[in-house]
């Protein structure tokens, strides 16, 4: 790849990162260290990981509805927490922009190419 093209790209980055979503999202990234996010998060990890293992056995597993439950209810504490929304819907906010710019250089370039569409799955023009 030419300089003059990575010149560009690297501006792109740039003004990306310069827009107010980003901007809040590195913030957020901050306010996710306070110890009682952080022991949410590892609590739902850990949560997360025995409920994909029961559920590998699927429904005649014995521990499977407590694992749902414990699942279930840890991820509501975890995702209503408003630092944990404001962060997913400025993580959101981004990746439209990166599946936007995608979009526009796969147009540009053929109308064969795929492209991420709104829910993030390919899209063909």
């Amino acid at each position: 790849m030419n300089q003059d093209i990575l010149n560009q790209v690297y501006r792109l980055v740039d003004e990306l990162k310069n827009k107010e979503h980003y901007i809040k999202l590195k913030q957020l990234e901050k306010e996710l260290e306070t110890p009682e996010i952080k022991t949410l998060i590892d609590e739902y990890v850990k949560v997360k990981k025995r409920y994909q293992e029961v559920t590998k056995y699927g429904k005649h597993h014995p521990d499977l509805t407590k694992t749902k439950l414990a699942f279930s209810q840890i991820k509501e504490q975890l995702f209503t927490q408003d630092v944990i929304k404001q962060y997913k819907e400025n993580e959101k906010k981004i990746q439209r922009d990166l599946n936007t710019v995608s979009e526009k250089l796969a147009k540009a370039i053929s109308h064969k190419i795929k492209y991420p569409n709104e829910l993030g799955l390919l899209n063909r023009h």
